[in-house]
């Protein structure tokens, strides 16, 4: 009994860890790549003005796009290969945590006969909300 839990959970962590690899390795060697490119450059300078509504670099906006298309572990990737602070990575933990995956979720609203646009907007103006909320809650605290 005891050597088939141990055997179900190696399995279980090892399908886990290899769910996880699949999407961090390639996002965080994408975004490896565009960091040496022109195209990130191009990407912060045109990203600076939305993201710095929330007290973040132009680069924050590669995680932030990130979770539009991906999962949250899509993000982790994202924040790592972009330099930020810690109040930084908790902003846009908090924004992508309620609008990630918005894509694929706004489908399985819609097949639940949900409206696709009000849930995508409700959780891209709550997530706007929050990253307001908590820069003002950075600034007032000098946390940035």
């Amino acid at each position: 009994m005891l050597t088939t839990s141990i055997k179900n959970g190696a399995i279980s962590g090892i399908k886990s860890s290899w769910f996880l690899i699949k999407i961090i390795v390639p996002v965080y060697f994408i975004i490896t790549i565009l960091n040496n490119t022109p195209a990130m450059d191009w990407l912060t300078a045109a990203a600076s003005p939305l993201v710095a509504v929330f007290n973040l670099p132009g680069e924050a906006a590669v995680p932030l796009m990130t979770a539009v298309f991906l999962d949250e572990y899509g993000v982790i990737a994202a924040i790592k290969a972009v330099n930020l602070t810690g109040f930084g990575v908790t902003v846009i933990a908090v924004m992508t945590l309620i609008s990630h995956s918005l894509i694929l979720e706004a489908a399985i609203s819609k097949k639940l006969g949900l409206s696709a646009t009000f849930f995508t907007a409700y959780r891209l103006l709550a997530s706007v909300l929050c990253g307001l909320v908590l820069n003002l809650i950075g600034t007032v605290l000098n946390l940035w």
